[in-house]
């Protein structure tokens, strides 16, 4: 029987490397399937562009991008590399943000011919039930952060669990909602997810994208499903970008 967390298995590590080949930035992301081989690297946009940077503090200069920050995307464990830009283009998409909230997401397309675990398969997995809803997402509620803070790892692949409770109502902001738990840097674009104990079986429910801040010490964003959404639309309506 499979015991490994498939929360796990969808978060592998990624890093951008500048167009010279030189290291940018080792970040958290993760695999969103949509049919066949085709899947969705979901990650945090400042991931593939400047720390702590959202989108609405780069607009107008996304023909400068591809020359600036990370131009490739690679992932280890997975044997990927692909280029983010055809030319100066962004082969990428991001939310545009038109209320400069901060919605700090992106997604690549990706062929992954190996069919690897993805955040948005449901059912069971070991010890593991993956639900699509049901748990409380409410103040107080327990879950995990998924990422690799530091660029650390679990014997040398696998992402760092980190524990957090719901520190507000989702529903103050439809934009995000904060947990209280330790991310930090380098868990950015990461997985969000409640976690639950049923009989002798582990619930997992996907909420979000996890976006640290220096705000506080324990206090990061978790942007939630809708605006993700939105995001895996506008990719899966362009079918050329898996060309």
């Amino acid at each position: 029987m499979d015991l490994i967390d498939p929360f796990a298995l969808a978060s592998p590590r990624f890093i951008t490397r500048l167009k010279n080949g030189e290291p940018h930035q080792v970040f958290s992301g993760f695999l969103f399937h949509v049919e066949a081989d085709r899947y969705i690297v979901l990650t945090a946009l400042h991931c593939l562009l400047r720390p702590n940077m959202p989108y609405h503090k780069h607009r107008g200069t996304e023909a400068t991008w591809a020359e600036t920050f990370g131009h490739d995307l690679d992932c280890e464990a997975l044997g990927l590399s692909v280029p983010l830009y055809d030319g100066a283009r962004p082969r990428f998409r991001w939310h545009l943000d038109p209320h400069n909230a901060s919605l700090d997401i992106a997604g690549v397309p990706v062929r992954l011919p190996a069919r690897p675990q993805a955040i948005n398969w449901l059912g069971n997995f070991g010890d593991y039930d993956v639900v699509e809803e049901g748990l409380p997402l409410t103040t107080g509620s327990a879950g995990l952060i998924y990422g690799f803070p530091g660029g650390a790892t679990i014997f040398g692949a696998a992402p760092i669990a980190r524990g957090f409770t719901l520190a507000s109502d989702y529903r103050i902001n439809p934009f995000a909602f904060h947990v209280d738990g330790i991310g930090g840097a380098g868990c950015s674009g990461g997985p969000v997810a409640l976690r639950a104990e049923r009989g002798d079986r582990t619930l997992l429910q996907w909420i979000g994208i996890y976006v640290a801040t220096h705000d506080a010490e324990r206090l990061g964003r978790c942007i939630p499903l809708a605006p993700i959404e939105e995001v895996v639309q506008s990719i899966v309506a362009e079918p050329e970008l898996w060309a």
